[in-house]
């Protein structure tokens, strides 16, 4: 271990998230990574609670996480699938060890958790009404964290639409528009849908922020700019002056044939993460003009 460096243990440091995060913050953790990469299954008991225990860390950044959507639907109630084993069976092994072990977790969950019926944006104080196996799987890890942990020892931050520049492994919702422009093949953007677009540079700094200062509770670390996915998709193309046409759609029209439930409204209010850390999270054009100069 080096001596300048804090011990942090993560799950999921590979990830879209994971991997920024060392990308930003390498040279102030010395990581301890639970994921496949390092030969860690979080869903099994033992090999967590071996890692955990040998862990210099007193943090547990807990990221890894099954986020295919449309996969997770096609195991919808299955105990057995993937989806479920990681998303709560991972969390609740991880959460064992953090309460044996004395440690303090900070968990990343999502803003799938909520129904989308909600004009308004939606706060802290909001109850949670997954509609479907994904969300379902997050929401109930959410409570395996707070119905086992002392309520001083673990956060629970909740991103929306997760963007970032620069990586291979996956896709996400800004970097597939700019391919769809690039290529003139981007079905059409809703107009009638929803979401709080959150640039993972800025949920890094929240990372870091909150292995520093450890808040207690749940928090909405999400962008601060709400947008439809046509009005995303504009911006994306003037920010990064591409030519692709971009169409309007209906997600009202979509879901007569869509093979899975969608939330119309995933509006976050992110005020009291700003309120309590004065945290910078950036609206989304703003970020846009940030990942630019990055590509």
């Amino acid at each position: 271990m080096h001596q300048d460096k804090t011990p942090l243990t993560v799950t999921g440091l590979s990830g879209m998230m994971g991997d920024r995060f060392q990308e930003l913050y390498g040279h102030k953790f010395d990581f301890t990574n639970l994921d496949l990469t390092t030969n860690v299954d979080i869903t099994d008991v033992v090999q967590v609670n071996k890692a955990i225990k040998q862990s210099q860390s007193d943090i547990i950044l807990h990221l890894a996480a099954f986020t295919d959507v449309d996969r997770a639907n096609q195991q919808k109630d299955d105990k057995k699938g993937l989806c479920y084993k990681v998303n709560v069976v991972g969390t609740d092994n991880i959460v064992k060890a953090a309460k044996t072990y004395g440690k303090y977790l900070i968990y990343i969950s999502t803003d799938f958790i909520f129904d989308g019926t909600n004009n308004k944006p939606y706060n802290e104080d909001h109850q949670p009404n997954p509609i479907e196996w994904y969300g379902q799987t997050k929401a109930m890890a959410e409570e395996i964290v707070q119905k086992n942990l002392d309520k001083h020892s673990w956060a629970i931050l909740r991103p929306s639409f997760p963007f970032r520049s620069n990586y291979k492994q996956k896709g996400d919702i800004v970097r597939n528009i700019i391919d769809k422009l690039k290529k003139d093949s981007l079905p059409p953007m809703f107009t009638d849908h929803w979401i709080t677009p959150t640039f993972v540079d800025d949920l890094c700094k929240v990372f870091f922020m909150f292995t520093l200062k450890r808040p207690k509770g749940i928090y909405h670390a999400t962008g601060s700019s709400f947008v439809t996915d046509f009005e995303l998709a504009t911006l994306v193309k003037e920010t990064f002056e591409l030519k692709g046409k971009i169409k309007q759609g209906s997600l009202e029209d979509y879901l007569k044939t869509a093979k899975r439930p969608y939330q119309k409204s995933l509006k976050l209010s992110n005020a009291k993460l700003q309120e309590e850390l004065g945290n910078p999270m950036l609206p989304v054009a703003s970020a846009l003009q940030i990942m630019k100069t990055q590509v």
